[in-house]
């Protein structure tokens, strides 16, 4: 039995009793749905001769059909048969979202176990009740990368070079993929990516922050979870293995319900490409390993260009570079 409420600002609500006949093993319910607003107040669920009440379960779904978007809350009592035979649900009135909705009785026949089995074997749960079938859940494809990135393709012995590692996730997949124990996962990152070959600068990220970011005209959501600038001590390429990050990825269910979880969590793990960077030897000086060694520029300045005998002028210099 189904009781529809319509109220002034479109919402519906849904009152609906289980099925005529159960077994004694099985759960009858009520169910209480409110479609396109959120469920703030209801009513005790009856108390009825018979039957003991179980508890409730509470679900949300939302969906979308050419641009329009929909949802449906709702909130489940189950109750178990207390003995076999005719029980009478006596009409009742239910209070849900300051709408009082009507619902009439029915007679429910519960049947010992093993003489009646209902099409959809049992009533253990909200979906049996509603004829669902156990959820089928798919992969739904995502538009995300891990990428470890370097401000330079070649360096001198002792020049640093900037790498940058980084999740990019579109927009559209920032609902479907969450964290998962990034602390320790970059632990581990770290010790494989750090170069034996070099003197480490780590940034030290505290904060894992979305910031919008390009990669071949598209734009993502790019964060920053490891940066460090490396020192070569030597000539020897600097290698940046592939890395691996594991993230939560939710699942959907292909036929979404009104009264289940929608979505399953599992995981996908993303890896990044290998970078090398190419170290080359300081140009011959008899000076080299005992000066300061880089790309600068003097800039000078006087604070007037004409003078008198005896008159003072202020002379600014500075140095800048790598």
């Amino acid at each position: 039995m189904v009781v529809w409420a319509p109220s002034l600002i479109a919402q519906k609500v849904e009152i609906n009793l289980g099925p005529d006949q159960i077994s004694q093993n099985d759960t009858w319910t009520i169910a209480v749905a409110v479609h396109d607003a959120a469920l703030k107040t209801y009513d005790n669920f009856p108390d009825i001769k018979g039957f003991r009440k179980g508890g409730t379960s509470t679900r949300y779904f939302t969906s979308s059909i050419n641009g329009k978007v929909s949802s449906t809350e709702s909130v489940v009592m189950s109750y178990f048969p207390l003995k076999t035979g005719v029980i009478t649900v006596n009409g009742f009135g239910m209070k849900v979202n300051d709408k009082y909705v009507k619902v009439a009785g029915k007679k429910v026949t519960v049947r010992a176990m093993g003489q009646y089995k209902n099409p959809n074997n049992s009533y253990q749960t909200p979906d049996d009740f509603f004829g669902e079938e156990e959820p089928d859940f798919v992969d739904v494809k995502d538009d995300a990368f891990l990428m470890l990135t370097t401000d330079k393709s070649e360096v001198y012995v002792g020049e640093g070079v900037n790498a940058v590692l980084s999740f990019y996730m579109a927009e559209s997949n920032v609902s479907s993929l969450r964290w998962h124990d990034l602390s320790k996962q970059l632990t581990e990152i770290i010790k494989i990516l750090k170069p034996t070959t070099c003197w480490e600068e780590n940034f030290n990220i505290e904060n894992v922050e979305g910031e919008y970011a390009t990669v071949n005209g598209k734009t993502y959501i790019r964060y920053k979870i490891y940066q460090a600038t490396f020192y070569p001590f030597n000539n020897q390429a600097i290698k940046f293995p592939s890395v691996s990050l594991d993230m939560i990825k939710m699942k959907v269910a292909r036929n979404p319900s009104l009264f289940r979880a929608n979505t399953l969590e599992g995981f996908k793990t993303y890896k990044s490409k290998e970078v090398d960077v190419k170290v080359k030897d300081l140009p011959p000086h008899p000076l080299k390993n005992t000066v300061v060694v880089g790309d600068f520029k003097l800039n000078e300045h006087l604070m007037n260009e004409q003078l008198q005998t005896g008159q003072s002028v202020a002379y600014e210099f500075n140095i800048s570079g790598e």
